[in-house]
């Protein structure tokens, strides 16, 4: 699971509002969909496909042919990409990304995460569901950005306090994760990496300043704020700060497959 402010209807309003607004996660789905390698007729799994911007480049990708299964445990998400996409390709399922019922064991070629696998709080049990759905010749894509993720192979440590933490995300995928820690999750989860790319994109203050209008952006304060009292601090925050302060965001891409364990 992940943060329950992403079951918050005022989410889902403020979430479809940022992604009419901006063109963040058209970037994103762009480039997933393009390293998935989505060919026309597949069965295809939008994991945690939120109000759907995903699922519907997934949908263009496909043509006429092949299904989307968009997953999302928010039921006010859904019901946000319910009203933009009406396709009979498309089926939209209400479950959380480690128990999808509706699916039956090795039925989809391909698996899509856009920005939100890092935010799983349980990818042990997720990457077991994804184990059991997907193809043998399937492939898994799935992105994380900066600060989540840091883009270098970190060795293994000899101080315990920094042990515990890479372990943990060696183990259980919590935490910050690096290139080498990933990929012995994955591993230990029956996976390995087969290809990977970095994303670069220019963030504008205007779009940092719709993204933190999302309720779940600032949820992780403690101890917590009122979300009016977070919108009084960020419009506050807003006058406050220097206009036109562009910054540099990264994303990284994962392609996977499953291997013999």
């Amino acid at each position: 699971m992940s943060s329950p402010a992403w079951l918050e209807t005022e989410t889902a309003r403020r979430y479809h509002n940022f992604a009419q607004q901006t063109t963040m996660y058209q970037e994103l789905s762009h480039l997933m969909v393009q390293l998935a390698e989505i060919e026309p007729g597949m069965q295809v799994l939008d994991l945690g496909c939120g109000t759907g911007v995903t699922t519907q480049a997934v949908l263009e990708t496909l043509g006429e042919s092949g299904q989307v299964f968009a997953v999302d445990v928010s039921e006010p998400m859904l019901a946000v990409a319910r009203g933009q996409i009406n396709s009979a390709q498309v089926t939209f399922i209400q479950a959380d990304a480690a128990t999808i019922p509706h699916l039956a064991a090795q039925s989809v070629d391909r698996i899509v995460c856009n920005s939100v696998f890092w935010q799983f709080r349980h990818k042990p049990e997720v990457m077991a569901e994804i184990r059991r759905v997907l193809r043998p010749e399937g492939r898994f894509v799935f992105n994380a950005p900066e600060p989540y993720f840091i883009f270098e192979a970190i060795p293994r440590s000899k101080k315990v306090s920094v042990l515990f933490e890479q372990l943990a995300a060696e183990r259980y995928g919590v935490g910050r994760q690096d290139l080498r820690s990933i990929a012995v999750f994955l591993q230990n989860c029956g996976f390995e990496i087969i290809g990977k790319q970095m994303l670069e994109r220019t963030r504008s203050a205007a779009e940092s300043y719709l993204f933190m209008q999302i309720p779940v952006a600032t949820a992780w304060m403690e101890p917590p704020l009122e979300y009016e009292t977070r919108l009084v601090l960020l419009e506050e925050a807003q006058q406050l700060a220097e206009g036109n302060q562009a910054t540099k965001q990264r994303w990284m891409y994962f392609v996977a497959r499953s291997i013999s364990l």
